[in-house]
């Protein structure tokens, strides 16, 4: 997972939400030194603030790097604040950022230096006592982006989380090889608005089938494409960029009803390199 910034962009900051030597919290990634992880402090301020936001007064922060866990094996001697707690309150993010950088650098890879110096973006995990929620931690790491990352069956919710995704630099989503399904009058699949958003964002408003231009434009100003499953989601096929194509209504009808329709589908899986049956 990447930390999203609070315009919904996402940043250069991989993190996971784990439990890891007893501990369960936010992991950041750390690549070396700040010019090399350029955007380690930009998320650690995000996170931050969150936290800050979400009434969070203290937490509980480690080193998780390899190197440290292999000569510091007990996790207590890799809390980087002498208190049983780091206070979030008072200060801004960004002080209460360099606080916590500012004891990352007591730290070498092999243990507590006396005098500190040195890498201040070490690889962390953050705690917060009593919370063991995946969903709250979703909350800190995409910000006011989380619901619309969100999957669901409304295809009305769906278009309007794409349409806010499909203006931000995205990433290829990982998708949900095996969408959830809900019961109702008919089966709906819950469809993931970022691959929907990032196949579109692919096609440059070109159809991928017949490779003319989108046949109108939106209110928004984006061409109108489809975005369709070449193995239907019916079929046990997946929501994910190796199984998706953006294409005009003309060539989606005809992908479900034309007599050729079996040889357009091979087609397909010869022209775009990533569709994998």
């Amino acid at each position: 997972m990447q930390i999203f910034d609070n315009d919904g962009i996402e940043l250069n900051a991989e993190c996971s939400v784990v439990e890891e030597d007893g501990v369960y919290g936010l992991i950041l990634e750390s690549w070396g030194p700040a010019h090399r992880n350029k955007d380690y402090n930009i998320a650690l301020d995000c996170i931050i603030e969150r936290l800050i936001n979400y009434d969070v007064q203290n937490v509980v922060v480690y080193l998780a790097s390899s190197t440290a866990r292999k000569h510091m094996p007990s996790i207590a001697e890799r809390k980087i604040h002498p208190g049983e707690y780091f206070a979030l309150v008072g200060n801004s993010p960004k002080d209460v950022r360099q606080e916590m950088c500012s004891y990352q650098s007591h730290f070498s890879s092999t243990g507590r230096k006396e005098v500190p110096s040195g890498n201040r973006t070490k690889r962390i995990i953050i705690c917060v006592p009593t919370v063991n929620s995946e969903k709250f931690w979703d909350r800190v790491i995409y910000g006011e982006s989380s619901d619309i990352l969100q999957p669901t069956d409304d295809e009305r919710i769906l278009n309007a989380r794409v349409s806010r995704l499909i203006k931000k630099p995205l990433t290829e989503p990982d998708g949900y090889k095996s969408p959830s399904s809900i019961e109702r009058l008919q089966k709906v699949y819950v469809r993931d608005p970022a691959v929907k958003a990032w196949i579109l964002q692919q096609s440059k408003g070109i159809c991928e089938s017949c490779g003319e231009k989108a046949p109108f434009y939106l209110n928004d100003g984006s061409p109108y494409l489809e975005v369709h499953h070449v193995v239907p989601l019916s079929s046990a096929g997946a929501d994910t960029t190796s199984n998706c194509v953006a294409i005009c209504p003309n060539c989606h009808r005809a992908l479900h009803y034309s007599q050729n329709a079996k040889k357009l589908i091979e087609t397909l899986y010869v022209n775009i390199g990533r569709l994998k049956k």
